[in-house]
């Protein structure tokens, strides 16, 4: 079989194409990665930088400084600490009692919450959607967007929305939970 002129075209442009994509990878995506970069700082430490590896060492010298290694962190999640408004286990009854804001703890979210039926309840947002408020709220850990007089979790009912501060309500107890100002 005999090469057109077209077909001949088209393994050009295909062999240009394939060579452009060989040099892309070479230059491009093929880079040194995992190698140990260590950088030294002005006060003679080292410091490796993220995503390498500190090389091992034979031992230990007697006047060596500390190696300092940078980890990331997911920039999701809240730092230790960094919760505010967190509820204080209820105290003789079924009433839940809510800390004052600026009490840390590991909580979730980060509003203001209960233990209520069991359950760590937390008030993240309020927010108006198409003209309606809404509240998103936690139970658990499972995240749930409920409007005033919607029922969440099973048993938990948005009663009201007031400013920041939804009314709540679990079988006969209620309970206020408010969002924290500083999020």
């Amino acid at each position: 079989m005999q090469m057109t002129a077209r077909d001949r075209r088209l393994l050009i442009v295909l062999a240009g194409v394939v060579v452009v994509g060989a040099l892309f990878y070479v230059f491009v995506l093929s880079g040194k990665k995992g190698n140990p970069v260590a950088v030294p700082t002005p006060g003679g430490s080292v410091v490796i930088q993220p995503g390498s590896s500190p090389a091992p060492s034979a031992s230990p010298s007697a006047g060596a400084k500390p190696i300092l290694v940078f980890a990331g962190r997911d920039p999701f999640s809240a730092p230790p600490g960094a919760l505010l408004g967190v509820a204080s286990p209820a105290t003789g009854g079924s009433a839940p009692t809510v800390a004052p804001a600026g009490t840390s703890s590991s909580a979730p979210g980060g509003g203001s919450s209960a233990t209520v039926g069991g359950k760590t309840v937390v008030l993240d947002s309020i927010f108006t959607m198409n003209g309606s408020q809404e509240a998103q709220v936690e139970v658990d850990g499972t995240v749930y967007t409920v409007a005033p007089g919607g029922t969440f979790a099973s048993s938990y009912t948005l009663s009201s929305i007031n400013g920041s501060c939804g009314d709540f309500s679990y079988k006969t107890t209620t309970f206020t939970l408010c969002e924290t100002a500083n999020k």
